[in-house]
């Protein structure tokens, strides 16, 4: 009779015990309270002392976590946080991509990958020359017979030096001014006492006038006079050469003679430079000559040799297109394209070596359609025919000029390649350089410019993707996919983290729920023990 009561007192503890885990279980989905009493912390404790009897360990909990719908979400969420970073990453290098290559398509509009020229001299010790982009190409025959040179004023030794071994660093103990004038204008030099004679020159050296530019506002130049000491001597210069860049000194106050430079000095006037270019006889007051050749600067370095029949020698001075820097364009150009066409391919790959749907390699915008558009886009317009325009009636032309001729290829990824010897020989034919600046770049009307050729539609295929519109209130087609891939990251991880909290309370209630059944069974155990000691104790006493 007793023993029959305490089994059913057993009995009914565990029932309770196991209707209270239900009950706490099932509650536990409705709630998202944040208890951590029981934690990762003290894992360990507790797996010491869980499913002793229950058989249901720390181990099996996480199990049934793991396999919890709530834990499913949780990976879904965040796998696709994943790929939306990966297509983050994606479109940030293309979009860099892109930039790299409108810098490169914006070299191909720039005159000076064109018509930079070189140049070269068959005697530099007679001239040499330089030239601009408006130069014209050519061989020029140049004789100088005589150099551009500047007046100088060459004065007697100071009185109070007397000899041209005397001290230069002692004091003149004169006082007075000088006024000296250049072809620039005229400047006064006052003199004191506790001067001497380099004193003297280097005050000379920094006189300046205000003068009048362009624009009738006033600037300061330079005075155009050089000093210096040679011997005691003072010797001044016109910066300026030419037989009209005249200078001269003097004084009201005696200091000019007092100075060695009145009635004691002697001067030499300036000379133009006088020289033939191509059966022209040509002067100049500068040996550095900007007007004889267009676009071109042409220096006097020496007079050239006679022949033995009294002639002067030809110097050739020579004008030819740069190349280099249209070659390096192209070529940059090519690379740059390449690295964003390298990108396009690696994420929008298809992997079509298995059909198992877990083995495929697939890029990460396999399924983008704005990635694969851009793609075709500029594979496009990689093989397209630059639109050359008559420059003065704006009307369309066929030149033959083709990115084929120009050794531009493209391969059936969309990998463009050059051809060197191609792109030379192009350049070299005729008229090639303006053919081949009008196929890739040009425009036409003098108000409002339209642009034309090759490159204009890669940057309005990269402006599209990159640059803002302001008509359609976009930002761009990268910018407005990067900031909905920013506010869907976002969503997920406070989902994310929404899921742990409950995750982490429903692994809580499991394990505080079947400790409590595991208690209570240990409980009952140690009753029907100390039962089981009763009935002993009293058989033993009968």
């Amino acid at each position: 009779m007793a023993t029959s009561s305490i089994s059913a007192a057993t009995s009914s503890a565990f029932s309770a015990a196991t209707s209270n885990l239900n009950k706490s279980t099932t509650d536990t989905d409705k709630t998202t309270s944040s208890k951590s009493s029981l934690t990762k912390a003290t894992d360990a404790s507790i797996k010491n002392n869980l499913g002793k009897y229950t058989g249901v360990t720390l181990d099996v909990i996480d199990q049934l976590i793991e396999a919890d719908p709530l834990s499913t979400r949780k990976s879904s969420d965040e796998d696709l946080i994943k790929n939306l970073n990966e297509q983050t990453t994606a479109w940030k290098n293309i979009s860099s991509s892109l930039s790299d290559l409108k810098t490169a398509l914006n070299y191909l509009k720039d005159d000076d990958q064109y018509y930079t020229k070189t140049t070269s001299s068959s005697n530099q010790n007679v001239a040499t020359i330089s030239a601009s982009t408006e130069s014209g190409i050519g061989s020029y025959s140049i004789k100088v017979s005589q150099l551009a040179t500047s007046m100088k004023i060459s004065g007697g030794i100071p009185a109070a030096l007397g000899t041209t071994d005397a001290d230069s660093s002692q004091k003149l103990n004169l006082t007075g001014s000088l006024n000296l004038t250049s072809s620039v204008g005229t400047a006064t030099l006052n003199i004191n006492d506790s001067q001497n004679i380099n004193d003297i020159a280097t005050a000379i050296n920094k006189l300046t006038v205000t003068v009048k530019d362009d624009k009738g506002k006033d600037v300061v130049k330079s005075l155009g006079i050089t000093a210096t000491v040679v011997a005691n001597h003072l010797i001044l210069r016109s910066v300026a050469t030419g037989k009209d860049n005249t200078i001269s000194v003097s004084s009201t106050d005696g200091t000019a003679d007092s100075l060695g430079l009145g009635s004691q000095a002697h001067s030499v006037a300036g000379q133009d430079a006088v020289y033939n270019i191509d059966g022209y006889d040509l002067t100049s007051a500068s040996n550095t000559i900007t007007n004889a050749i267009n676009g071109a600067t042409v220096t006097l370095t020496g007079l050239s040799a006679k022949e033995a029949d009294g002639t002067l020698a030809d110097t050739t001075l020579n004008v030819t297109h740069d190349t280099t820097y249209l070659e390096a364009a192209v070529e940059n150009f090519v690379n740059k394209y390449n690295a964003t066409m390298k990108y396009l391919n690696d994420y929008t790959k298809i992997d079509t070596s298995t059909d198992n749907l877990d083995e495929k390699q697939n890029g990460v915008l396999e399924d983008d359609s704005a990635a694969s558009r851009l793609k075709s886009e500029l594979a496009r317009l990689a093989v397209s025919l630059g639109v050359d325009t008559d420059s003065k009636t704006g009307q369309k032309i066929d030149t033959g000029m083709t990115s084929s001729k120009l050794g531009i290829s493209v391969d059936r990824d969309g990998i463009m390649s050059i051809d060197a010897e191609k792109l030379t020989k192009a350049i070299d034919s005729g008229n090639g350089i303006e053919t081949i600046k009008n196929f890739f770049y040009n425009t036409t009307g003098r108000i409002s410019k339209e642009e034309h050729g090759y490159v204009t539609g890669f940057l309005e295929t990269i402006k599209a993707y990159n640059e803002p519109d302001y008509v359609k209130n976009t930002k761009g087609i990268i910018n407005d996919k990067l900031e909905m891939y920013s506010k869907q990251i976002k969503d997920l991880n406070s989902d994310v983290t929404d899921l742990e909290t409950r995750l982490a309370t429903k692994r809580e209630s499991l394990i505080n729920q079947y400790s409590a059944v595991d208690a209570a069974m240990e409980k009952a155990e140690a009753m029907l023990k100390q039962i089981d000691d009763w009935f002993k104790t009293d058989d033993n006493n009968k």
